[in-house]
Parts: C-alpha cells; sequence; structure tokens
C-alpha cells in the first residue's frame, strides 16, 4: 500500500464493508444533502432536534460513541453512510466524534429513506445495515469470557491497523481506555509490561510497532 488512504480502504474491503452498495446509496443520497466539514475532535449530534439525521462521511474517519459515558463503539471510515442502518429513530444515544478533518453530506432520514425507497435501492440499504451489525457483533463478541490483559491486546492490534493519521494523533492508553472504560493503573500497568519486554514499542505514549504478544499476562 502506498499511503493511509490505500491502506485504510485495504481494510475495509478485507473486513467485508459493502463499498458498491454504499457508492449506489451514495449517488442517489449525495445530491439531497447539504455539505459540511469538521475539524478533527469535533461532536456530531445524530438526531438534531427529534429529527433523525443521515450523515454521509465522504472525507476521513469518527468514532460513534455512547452518549451516557462516552464508550466508543466502533470506528467509521469514508465512505460510508452513519445514521440509517439502525431501524429506529432513536439516535440521542448516540454520537459521531471526529478522528480526523472531515467532508460529511447531511439530509434528513426520513428524505433518505424515501430516496432509497423511489431509486429501488433497499438491497443497499440491507448490506449496510448487515455490515454494522457485523462491526457491533464482532465488538460484543470481545466481551464475554475475556481478560482485561487480552481486550488490551485485541485493542493494540487495532489501533495498529488504524491510519497513520489517527495512530499519531491519540495516545495508546487513551485508545483503549475510551473504548473499554478500564482503569488507567490497569491499563498502565499492562502497557508498560509490555513495553519493558519489548513486544511493543511506544514513543511520547503513541504507539509505534506491536510484535508477537505473549498469551498470558
Amino acid at each position: 500500500m502506498n499511503s493511509d488512504n490505500d491502506k485504510t480502504t485495504y481494510l475495509q474491503a478485507r473486513d467485508g464493508k459493502p463499498i458498491e452498495h454504499i457508492n449506489k446509496l451514495m449517488e442517489i443520497l449525495t445530491p439531497l444533502a447539504t455539505f459540511k466539514s469538521y475539524k478533527q475532535y469535533r461532536t456530531i449530534q445524530l438526531d438534531n432536534n427529534n429529527a433523525p439525521s443521515c450523515i454521509l462521511l465522504l472525507e476521513g474517519s469518527v468514532s460513534i460513541c455512547r452518549n451516557k459515558d462516552g464508550l466508543v463503539l466502533t470506528n467509521a471510515y469514508a465512505p460510508t453512510i452513519v445514521g440509517i442502518a439502525s431501524l429506529d429513530n432513536h439516535l440521542n444515544h448516540y454520537y459521531l466524534r471526529t478522528e480526523t478533518e472531515i467532508k460529511v453530506g447531511v439530509l434528513s432520514k426520513e428524505i433518505a429513506l424515501d430516496a432509497i425507497y423511489q431509486h429501488d435501492a433497499l438491497i443497499s440499504l440491507m448490506y449496510l445495515q448487515a455490515y454494522f451489525i457485523q462491526t457491533l457483533m464482532e465488538r460484543e463478541n470481545y466481551l464475554p469470557g475475556i481478560t482485561i490483559y487480552e481486550s488490551i491486546c485485541l485493542h493494540l492490534l487495532q489501533l495498529m491497523q488504524e491510519p497513520e493519521e489517527i495512530r499519531q494523533n491519540i495516545s495508546a492508553y487513551t485508545y483503549i481506555q475510551e473504548r473499554t472504560n478500564f482503569s488507567r493503573s490497569r491499563i498502565m500497568n499492562i502497557l508498560s509490561a509490555l513495553k519493558q519486554g519489548e513486544y511493543i514499542k511506544i514513543e511520547n505514549g503513541k504507539l509505534q510497532y506491536v510484535g508477537k504478544l505473549p498469551e498470558r499476562f
């Protein structure tokens, strides 16, 4: 891969992201959208005055976060569509946080669904819904029976797959804590031990390398 964008595209394709169907939905919805740009680490609400929004992520990446505690549920990378895969209209439980500078198109969920129906693109919407269900299920599969150490190792591997722009702008500790709510002392103890054993390389808090991690801590 020649760039972080190439790497992100490759990882998304490998993970089963339905690019063809997302592009079809983008073609339908982009002419109906209002375009906005946001800088890094901005918050975007999905429910605007009880009017659910459909967000077309055209450039950059965002985290989907839970309102009640800020827990990061998953990341989304352009191109994708957020706010339309949910089958209900209660999007006030979640918000987006920009992980890079982004460009989005915004329209109401009602208008988006009507346009998709009119263009006979419900199958493409189904693929998008299935993809988001899959990504959330993968996160849930990490939880039962997994130790804190195993979870931290999984998140270190996930962080190494992030685009360079993200990986060099967030500390390994913060990345893990936002996705697990583990205590600072527990995370730092494990990171310190892995660093001392030269299983990982961290410079100024930023993860640079992950080798073969021990099975147990």
